[in-house]
């Protein structure tokens, strides 16, 4: 990771029309159907990963994004019922190969994750307030992705300071380029 310059960005957001696209979707007065609600961040995400994801990595840089395509297969496929396959082939044509090579999951229990998002003092966004039953079916989704790729989720717990956190994400960054290097020839 020394000399790797990393950027930092989020989803949805992340560039101007992304970030549009952002406040219709989490604007909880914006009525959507799941397949709309999927195909909005699917705009979002090829605008953001073809105007600041990829340049950046072909430049060799590093992108860390807070969400990516993993939280499109939990939150869409699983909680909305969409189906994993047909998020992720929706995906597909949005952001070509551009895949992330670790995703952290920040698992948190859902009494602590309800407190935290009521805490921020904010008005709770249009996800925010689909319910219980929806955060749990998301919550599986995550489970099951880690439970199926466990190479590339890393689980980790959210219950941690930010700084534990952030120091384990750094480190296992560092591992992740270190070994890209070893194979590189």
């Amino acid at each position: 990771m020394a000399g790797t310059r990393i950027h930092f960005t989020r989803e949805p957001g992340g560039t101007p029309v992304a970030e549009r696209i952002r406040e219709i979707l989490l604007d909880p007065a914006a009525e959507m159907d799941a397949w709309t609600e999927a195909y909005l961040y699917a705009a979002a995400r090829a605008d953001h990963a073809r105007a600041e994801v990829l340049p950046r990595l072909e430049r060799g840089e590093g992108v860390v994004c807070e969400r990516y395509l993993d939280s499109s297969l939990a939150y869409q496929g699983f909680g909305r019922g969409l189906g994993v396959d047909a998020v992720r082939g929706l995906n597909a044509y949005a952001v070509g190969t551009v895949a992330p090579d670790r995703t952290f999951y920040l698992r948190l229990e859902p009494e602590e994750r309800e407190r935290r998002a009521r805490g921020l003092g904010a008005p709770l966004d249009r996800i925010e307030v689909v319910g219980a039953d929806f955060m749990r079916r998301v919550e599986g989704g995550f489970e099951e992705l880690a439970r199926q790729e466990p190479e590339r989720i890393m689980a980790l717990d959210a219950s941690l300071s930010p700084g534990d956190l952030a120091e384990t994400v750094v480190g296992e960054m560092g591992r992740l380029q270190y070994t890209r290097d070893e194979e590189a020839p």
